[in-house]
């Protein structure tokens, strides 16, 4: 149950990097923020595999992984296009 919870939280934001990165595409255009994106994806995926486990770390592994995990769950949201 706790897998699922910590992809949830990459679902539900979304949303915000949809804003942030609509936002960002708007004013540097679509190539700036598409490098930013894969470069949080693939920095943040790095940075998974270097986590201490929780028996290492204790609660500061974890919410370290909870906090790497909202960065990928924004990039998707850059793709949401927006009707004019």
């Amino acid at each position: 149950m706790a897998a699922l919870a910590l992809f949830g939280v990459g679902f539900a934001f979304r949303p915000i990097g949809a804003l942030v990165f609509g936002r960002i595409g708007d004013r540097v255009g679509r190539k700036g923020a598409f490098l930013v994106t894969v470069t949080l994806m693939g920095g943040s995926t790095f940075a998974i595999g270097l986590l201490p486990s929780y028996h290492q770390a204790g609660m500061v592994g974890a919410i370290l992984l909870i906090l790497l995990r909202i960065l990928p769950g924004l990039r998707p949201g850059r793709r949401v296009r927006r009707w004019r």
